[in-house]
């Protein structure tokens, strides 16, 4: 390069150093190894300077990449910076600190801007928090903030950058605030959720907030097919689920299915919880029944039991996850208490695995009772353990549950001596509410994907009736189950499951 081409050059490298859009192509890539290139929409972004800005965005529409990219630029670029990277709970924050590291893995000039210590180690830290230190001096702290946003309260930054701001409680809102240094920037993206009293909501009305919305169809991906998948997943384009997670708008008011609080008080360290995920995949190369039933048992690890254990299982079709989640009942403080022992997570699973697995489980620990969604492939689960003679031997007749969620449930008499119907999917919600309330149902604090699901799980409310989110609710429906099955000896003294028809149904889950 000569000494005329030379200002040219650094004219160019400083464009590159100040603008997010161009840096990220020039440093960064995607994950096919291919030079990173923005859609449209996310060069806008990524290009605007706006000190405020926040996002009402559909799914797949690129928010992480964003956000790890000007996580990245700022701290590339800026002496002394800082940013927080923040999110309601921790799976959020996880999927960032994964694209984030996979940039640093595939980037030698972002590997080299990494600080190190004395023992020249990369000046990364995951516990409490993770934490990436760079040359310049800048930092970035990725932090969940929890039900009261105490992770933040140490904090002062330059860059705030939230995902999923929708789902942040008022008190963390005030706890991220304060965090962010006179004259700092702040960007919020997120799924709208239709609640109407938050601050996530305030500020998309705010003018002094730049608002970008970003519908699913944005994604060049998008085609025909998938918008016909979704419209049919949902129920239709006037719900509540494809205005929020589709068409990225307010759309229809919602509200929070469970209390923040009192699921933060049952969230425990619990020493034997352990979840186990099973593929398809580890089964495929089993010649006949028996070997399968050899490969399920080593992959549950699991010894008998003692004690008093209910199931509940949410069976999707192959394609779809399965849960099934393990609950032991003890008495603690002369009250029943309900500890998750075990998660079992299978993808890609037909549901003749899935009854076996449910059989194996029965067998080492012989549970009061298993309850099963019977949509899906829950009927046929249901069908397979208790008519197939290979399992006549476990008796399941009496303590298995198929549960139709659309279904009534007469929960009592009122004063006259007739039955009190409920739908039964929102009396099980009902059932959950009560124990977290009363802190009987204690679910592990380490298992973020738990948290994640019920923090985010809402309802809304057509022609009278409750509607419940959709696409993110495997384990809670599983939770549902597990807890209606314990219930169900009460029900069936006064009539438990009696119908599939409509009925007028709460306007509001309840602590019973």
């Amino acid at each position: 390069m000569n000494d005329k081409e030379m200002p040219k050059y650094h004219r160019a490298l400083g464009l590159t150093m100040r603008n997010p859009r161009l840096w990220g192509e020039h440093y960064l890539m995607n994950r096919d190894g291919s030079a990173r290139r923005y859609w449209q929409h996310q060069n806008e972004d990524l290009e605007c300077s706006a000190t405020n800005i926040i996002h009402l965005d559909g799914r797949d529409t690129g928010k992480t990449v964003d956000i790890a990219t000007l996580a990245l630029h700022h701290a590339f670029v800026k002496k002394g910076g800082s940013v927080l990277v923040a999110a309601p709970h921790q799976g959020p924050v996880d999927t960032i600190i994964e694209e984030v590291e996979a940039q640093i893995e595939s980037s030698p000039a972002l590997k080299a801007s990494v600080a190190v210590n004395s023992q020249g180690r990369p000046k990364i830290i995951r516990k409490p928090y993770f934490k990436i230190e760079f040359t310049t001096g800048s930092t970035i702290y990725f932090r969940p903030a929890g039900a009261y946003g105490d992770p933040f309260r140490s904090l002062h930054v330059d860059l705030v950058l939230v995902d999923e701001g929708a789902w942040l409680t008022e008190k963390a809102w005030k706890a991220l605030r304060q965090c962010l240094k006179a004259g700092g920037r702040m960007r919020i993206y997120s799924t709208p959720n239709g609640l109407r009293d938050t601050t996530y909501y305030r500020l998309t009305h705010s003018k002094n907030w730049k608002v970008f919305r970003w519908p699913s169809w944005l994604n060049p991906n998008w085609s025909p097919e998938r918008e016909e998948e979704l419209v049919e997943f949902y129920g239709g384009r006037d719900t509540a689920g494809w205005q929020h997670e589709v068409a990225g708008e307010h759309g229809r008011p919602s509200y929070g299915a469970f209390n923040l609080e009192h699921l933060t008080a049952c969230r425990l360290d619990i020493p034997e919880y352990e979840c186990v995920e099973i593929t398809g995949s580890e089964l495929k190369d089993c010649d006949g029944e028996e070997a399968v039933a050899d490969r399920l048992d080593m992959l549950l690890n699991i010894a008998p039991g003692d004690g008093l254990f209910w199931i509940g299982a949410d069976t999707g079709y192959t394609a779809d996850p399965t849960e099934i989640v393990v609950f032991r009942e003890a008495v603690e403080n002369e009250k029943p208490v309900l500890r998750l022992m075990r998660r079992i997570h299978m993808e890609h699973v037909a549901y003749p695995h899935i009854a076996q697995t449910i059989a194996l489980l029965d067998r080492y620990l012989n549970p009061a009772g298993i309850g099963v969604d019977a949509g899906g492939n829950g009927l046929s689960v249901v069908q397979e353990l208790t008519s197939l003679d290979k399992y006549r031997d476990l008796n399941l007749g009496p303590r298995l549950r198929g549960y139709n969620f659309g279904s009534a449930a007469v929960i009592g008499e009122n004063e006259d001596g007739k039955p009190v119907k409920k739908q039964c999917k929102e009396y099980m919600t009902s059932l959950i509410n009560r124990g977290l309330q009363s802190r009987q149902v204690i679910l592990p604090a380490s298992d973020v994907e738990i948290e994640s699901q019920f923090t985010t799980h809402t309802y809304s409310m057509k022609t009278g009736n409750v509607i419940y989110s959709k696409g993110h609710d495997h384990i809670i429906d599983a939770v549902r189950c597990a807890v209606m099955i314990r219930e169900q000896e009460r029900l069936d003294g006064i009539g438990g499951v009696v119908s599939e028809l409509p009925l007028p149904v709460m306007t509001n889950p309840i602590f019973i």
